[in-house]
């Protein structure tokens, strides 16, 4: 017996490893399947059999008929007959559908006749074990008989016949194992729901109305089966590429194109037109081609679509390596349109790439570091007025002030004429004016006295024209933290009384 065993597999080991990938598409076959039928899930108000799904696991045969629409789906028609009984004991904590049925003291018999239509997807079409998922619909015409035990258990007579047919969804999956080029194994488990009852007899008999769904003994039943089936059609050259479909891993191969021994196109230069259809088999990879495969240049400057990276460059312009166009003194306007075509580095130009010069003192707007001179003034390479002094981080004005005066003196004016004057030439150029006093005098008083010191000298400068936000004016009166002189002797308290300004952006 072992012998025998170990036989079948190695020739099943030996027709399956010949197998090659066989595909769906256009194959027509009939099979015949051995099934065990369970029932399964009582309605939510059954009580008989204290409410424990009756039946037991029985019988069923199948003989199907299957269509291949492509290399991985199919439709199939299905027709079954199924038998049953039920178990004659009432158990309070058991439900049956795990016993296998025997005739012996039953109380009704339950057989069908059952019809479904099916769509079937398979898994690895190039494989010859292809798992697949099934789903549909069915028609189940049901019987249940009254048996002779019956008749101590209830009012029916042995015999006594209760019919009805139900709408149900079809569900499963399963295993299917290519004997060569023709037969087929499969391993199959199939559930099939209610989903309605098309028709039931008006009289019930021992289980009660099966066309509603909560009454019903079972509304579902599961199907695990094997199968056998022999197929025969399909394809056999479709694509005309030379390759039998049952070997050909690419069965879509456009006519005329070149193919490998497994049927699939070769493209030489990978611009995805296949050698046999192309007209230029030397393509550099990555660019652009037509139908024909030859490379495309949209702009016609000599680097093709998908390498060029300014595809729309203008003709006859002048380009780098990747189709841009070419900007010599790199001011952001390329060559084919800058009409200053050595523009100095730096230089904020115009769409014609000629560089700006706002005051017209012929220093480039970008360079010029006094953007805004006035008409007619001599300034120097930076742009700025030769006249006018640089600006610098700070000046102090000793101002020699009348007692509780805060008006500047004459020198202190020349100096802040000439002040007004850098400021007008630089006009990022901003300050800060402090005031300082000695300790003569109130706390207070020198505080407010030296905050009206730096007033006085921001208010001249915007006389000047200056203007307020570029400037600050702040008093810290007699503060020793800022003293630079000693208040004990009049020389040091001269040095206290000061205005210093500062340069806030140098």
């Amino acid at each position: 017996m072992k012998s025998k065993v170990l036989c079948f597999f190695l020739v099943a080991a030996v027709l399956l490893s010949t197998v090659n990938a066989i595909e769906w598409d256009g194959k027509f076959g009939l099979g015949l399947r051995g099934q065990l039928l369970s029932p399964l899930f009582e309605g939510s108000s059954y009580s008989r059999f204290s409410g424990n799904e009756p039946f037991m696991m029985g019988y069923s045969g199948e003989l199907d008929i299957k269509y291949g629409l492509s290399k991985s789906l199919a439709i199939g028609v299905t027709a079954g007959y199924g038998l049953t009984y039920d178990h004659p004991y009432n158990s309070k904590d058991q439900s049956f559908n795990e016993i296998f049925n025997k005739t012996d003291n039953n109380n009704t018999k339950l057989n069908g006749m059952l019809l479904s239509l099916e769509g079937y997807y398979h898994f690895f079409p190039d494989k010859y074990v292809q798992p697949y998922v099934l789903a549909g619909a069915g028609m189940d015409m049901w019987k249940m008989t009254t048996q002779e035990a019956s008749t101590s258990f209830s009012a029916w007579p042995a015999e006594t016949e209760y019919s009805f047919t139900d709408l149900s969804a079809k569900l499963g999956a399963g295993l299917n194992i290519w004997l060569g080029e023709h037969w087929t194994f499969d391993l199959q488990g199939k559930f099939s729901l209610f989903l309605s009852n098309l028709s039931a007899d008006d009289d019930t008999i021992y289980y009660g109305d099966m066309s509603e769904k909560s009454q019903r003994a079972f509304t579902a039943y599961f199907q695990p089966s094997i199968g056998i089936s022999y197929y025969f059609g399909g394809r056999k050259d479709t694509d005309k590429d030379g390759v039998d479909d049952k070997a050909d891993k690419c069965p879509d191969t456009p006519l005329g194109a070149v193919v490998d021994a497994a049927g699939c196109p070769l493209d030489s230069d990978g611009d995805g037109v296949y050698d046999g259809l192309d007209k230029c088999l030397d393509t550099p990879r990555g660019a652009k081609v037509d139908i024909t495969g030859c490379p495309i240049d949209s702009d016609g400057d000599g680097v093709y679509d998908g390498l060029d990276k300014c595809a729309d460059t203008p003709a006859n312009s002048k380009v780098d390596n990747v189709g841009c166009p070419i900007d010599t003194d790199k001011d952001g306007v390329p060559d084919y349109r800058d009409k200053q075509i050595n523009t100095p580095a730096g230089v904020i130009v115009d769409n014609d790439g000629v560089g700006k010069d706002t005051d017209k003192d012929g220093v480039y707007d970008g360079l010029d570091r006094c953007p805004t001179t006035a008409a007619g003034v001599q300034v120097d390479k930076f742009g700025c007025p030769v006249e006018v002094k640089q600006p610098v981080e700070k000046i102090t004005l000793n101002i020699k002030y009348a007692t509780g005066s805060y008006e500047p003196d004459q020198p202190a004016k020349q100096t802040l004429d000439d002040l007004a004057s850098t400021m007008k030439a630089y006009v990022d150029y901003r300050i800060e004016i402090d005031g300082f006093t000695d300790d003569v005098g109130g706390e207070q008083a020198n505080l407010t006295l030296s905050q009206k010191r730096a007033d006085a000298v921001m208010q001249y400068l915007l006389n000047q024209g200056i203007e307020a936000d570029r400037m600050v004016a702040k008093g810290f009166g007699e503060n020793p933290d800022y003293a630079i002189g000693d208040n004990t002797t009049p020389e040091g308290r001269q040095m206290n009384r000061r205005v210093e300004i500062i340069s806030v952006n140098q």
